[in-house]
């Protein structure tokens, strides 16, 4: 028994000597890995962006300038047709049965015309001899000035029925697309009634929005690109400024664009970028700027550590970003594993 308690405390008092002997461990620092990318400055165009939408150059809906029933009809929804070309035909009878008419009418009067200039004829022979008194012969004379008179209405009568005959073929006031039809054959048809709407595709017009700010970068001659997804920019010149502003306060700009390919179509939107100045900014990836809260960071790397610096964003597309902060050229600026970084950390750089 006194055996075994004497081996008891001899193993109690070398437990406690290595106890006595271990430290303890201090606990390791962080340390993010990182990569880095190198700060460097360049002149960029700022930008105001608008949406808006194409118009053509012309779109008009097309009417006719009679009534009567379509007998035919000659062209269909996106077809081009040329200047002067057919497009439907009223049925022509009655304008047809009014010229006849007329004619019939103005031969009869040349007729009566030529029975009367004989008669005063005559007159004007025997009066110079006395034979007749002169009342007869101003008669006869007014007689004649009145014929005259009913000729040429019937003249004019003639020329605007021949008019409304050659009206009951509608055709293109200009080479265009037919974007809508509205009449079929057998349709009656009015000077009110909507027959087609006839549009041009190339060149096209852009129409937007700005602000009263915008004006001093949207003058007549200005360029301005436009985006259309999914075709791309599209290079254009502002024709028209507004001289008014709308109930909005803004002001009204069109920009007319080639369009030889006809791949934009009125009614489709798309955007409108003005180059509104320069300026010289830092230019980033876009992984570098962190957002922390309503602030703008990026991690500039020293030997070891990163320290946060607020930076603007004064532009942003395609992978990067263009800021102003307290950067300098060749600066080291954390790049992958950024969003991990907090004030004091280490960091390694890979």
């Amino acid at each position: 028994m006194r055996k075994l308690l004497s081996l008891s405390l001899i193993l109690l008092a070398l437990t406690s000597c290595q106890r006595a002997d271990q430290k303890p461990k201090e606990p390791q620092e962080r340390k993010v890995v990182v990569s880095t990318y190198t700060v460097r400055s360049e002149e960029v165009a700022l930008e105001y962006t608008t949406k808006g939408y194409f118009e053509g150059e012309r779109d008009v809906l097309l009417r006719p300038l009679v009534s009567g029933r379509v007998v035919s009809v000659h062209a269909d929804e996106g077809d081009f047709v040329r200047s002067g070309q057919a497009l439907l035909k009223v049925d022509p009878a009655d304008y047809e049965n009014v010229v006849r008419q007329l004619e019939a009418q103005l031969a009869q009067a040349r007729a009566s015309y030529e029975n009367t200039r004989a008669v005063a004829e005559r007159r004007r022979f025997l009066y110079e001899r006395e034979l007749i008194a002169r009342e007869e012969l101003e008669n006869v004379q007014t007689q004649l000035k009145a014929q005259e008179e009913v000729i040429k209405s019937l003249q004019a009568q003639l020329s605007n029925a021949r008019l409304n005959l050659s009206r009951t073929i509608l055709t293109a006031p200009f080479s265009g697309y037919i974007a809508q039809r509205f009449v079929n054959i057998g349709d009656y048809i009015t000077p009110q009634s909507q027959t087609f709407r006839l549009t041009t595709l190339d060149p096209i017009r852009f129409v937007f929005q700005v602000p009263q700010e915008g004006l001093a970068y949207t003058a007549e001659g200005s360029k301005v690109s436009i985006k259309v997804d999914p075709y791309g920019s599209f290079d254009s010149t502002v024709f028209f400024v507004s001289p008014v502003a709308d109930n909005s306060r803004l002001i009204t700009v069109k920009a007319r664009l080639r369009n030889p390919e006809g791949k934009l179509k009125p009614g489709m939107y798309g955007e409108a970028i003005l180059e509104t100045a320069k300026e010289t900014a830092f230019v980033l990836p876009e992984q570098a700027v962190v957002l922390q809260g309503n602030r703008s960071v990026v991690w500039k790397v020293n030997t070891g550590s990163a320290e946060p610096v607020e930076v603007k964003v004064i532009k942003q597309g395609k992978g990067v970003v263009y800021v102003k902060g307290d950067l300098r050229e060749g600066d080291k600026i954390a790049l992958e594993n950024a969003y991990l970084l907090q004030q004091g950390m280490k960091v390694e750089v890979r």
